[in-house]
């Protein structure tokens, strides 16, 4: 079997697409007015559209890839071919059809691939929102067992992967905003006031986020995954493969099923404060006193201790959109997460192309009983609830007074059915 690249023109495309069992796309008929016609096969697996690994989703979600690129110059097809032996070997057909790369990874046991859809559509019919595919295997040719083994270890390696599909940001007309996130506004986020310590009413107005926020994952865990600490050094392939392109400050929430992911930026005159603090860096940098309040808060964060970090990183829940129960819990009220569960931190020194980064694994599991009956209720709401994650360092000392906000990423109306599944290592 051989990996065949097409390049699609705009507008419809002539091709009517099924799901085989497992869930890969494939192309049913080539209508013969199709301007695919003398490059596209019937019985061809489709692997990606435009690098987007799409070997284990449904066709109905490769249809709505497919038409919401339609307007594009051009689109690139990457389908897994059948050479004309194979295709007249039934035994050797079904062992292939078998050992397809869906099953490699494992896909088998993630919710998007355990059932088959019925009927089958066109790319430019109406289609349905789009599933985030999961990984995809840069092989060129697989001839015979020996290249698909080599596959599969590709999949199972984070380090080969391409990429595993991040969150789009809002807005998303394909899934009608549902399934990604967007950074609300800092005025929503009351924080502590100068005169916080003496009069705990001081609550003001925070000013503008201190990170930039720069996506969101929603991945899937199984008994095959890999670890889900020490996510941005050990799967390169996360927030679409650009995790790493510029300094990054990752706060991954670990649940029972998956992780939530979030991504911020990192200002460089922080990233001075880690590299000093971590790998002994002798640039200069400005003392503490030339500092404004939340600045000493954020670093004195970055460089202390993990008791330090613990009593300091402070995360504001809120749903501005979901039901009654959800909105009542997840209300606003401040929390220092590394009180209430466990975290584990971590810095990564640039290195090989890839930027800084310091991550916060925390794990829900171990979380008090308040805090599982909200994440109980978030995840039972997950596709029709809108949800806040704002976190800020807290101001325990009058000269880190007044707070502001570090940063916060909204996510939207999230669907598990839509997210790919971390991979094994």
């Amino acid at each position: 079997m051989s990996v065949v690249d097409i390049i699609a023109p705009p507008g419809a495309l002539g091709l009517v697409l099924g799901t085989q069992l497992g869930g890969a796309p494939f192309v049913k008929v080539v209508k013969p007015e199709s301007p695919l016609v003398e490059e596209v096969q019937a019985g061809d697996k489709i692997v990606a559209i435009d690098d987007v690994d799409v070997h284990t989703s449904k066709h109905t979600h490769v249809i709505e890839l497919l038409r919401s690129n339609s307007t594009c110059v051009q689109r690139k097809i990457t389908i897994l071919r059948a050479s004309a032996s194979q295709l007249h070997t039934p035994e050797r057909k079904s062992l292939i059809s078998r050992r397809t790369l869906a099953g490699l990874v494992g896909a088998a046991k993630s919710p998007r691939s355990r059932s088959t859809e019925p009927g089958s559509h066109e790319p430019d019919e109406p289609g349905r929102p789009i599933a985030k595919p999961p990984i995809s295997c840069q092989n060129s040719v697989i001839v015979d067992d020996e290249d698909v083994n080599e596959c599969t270890n590709q999949l199972s390696n984070g380090l080969h992967l391409d990429h595993i599909p991040t969150l789009p940001r809002f807005p998303v007309l394909e899934t009608k905003d549902r399934n990604c996130w967007s950074e609300p506004s800092h005025t929503i986020f009351a924080i502590r006031g100068h005169n916080y310590l003496v009069d705990p009413k001081n609550k003001i107005q925070s000013g503008p986020y201190l990170f930039t926020a720069r996506g969101a994952d929603l991945i899937l865990t199984n008994d095959e995954s890999g670890p889900r600490t020490g996510v941005a050094e050990k799967y390169t392939s996360i927030l679409a493969g650009h995790a790493r392109s510029t300094p990054t400050f990752v706060i991954n929430f670990i649940f029972d099923w998956g992780m939530l992911v979030n991504y911020f930026e990192i200002p460089t005159m922080y990233v001075s404060f880690l590299r000093a603090r971590y790998e002994g860096s002798n640039q200069d940098l400005p003392t503490m006193d030339d500092l404004q309040p939340h600045d000493r808060a954020i670093i004195r964060f970055l460089v202390g201790s993990d008791n330090h970090r613990n009593e300091t990183l402070k995360l504001i829940p809120k749903c501005p959109e979901g039901p009654w129960a959800v909105r009542q819990l997840v209300n606003g009220k401040p929390a220092l997460i590394g009180k209430r569960l466990p975290a584990q931190y971590s810095y990564y020194p640039a290195k090989d192309g890839k930027a800084e980064c310091f991550e916060a694994d925390l794990d829900t599991r171990e979380t008090d009983r308040v805090g599982k009956k909200a994440i109980s209720l978030c995840r039972r709401y997950l596709t029709t609830v809108t949800l806040d994650v704002g976190i800020v360092i807290e101001g325990t000392h009058p000269s880190e007074l007044p707070e502001q906000m570090l940063g916060c990423v909204r996510v939207h109306r999230l669907d598990p059915q839509m997210a790919p599944t971390l991979p094994p290592r």
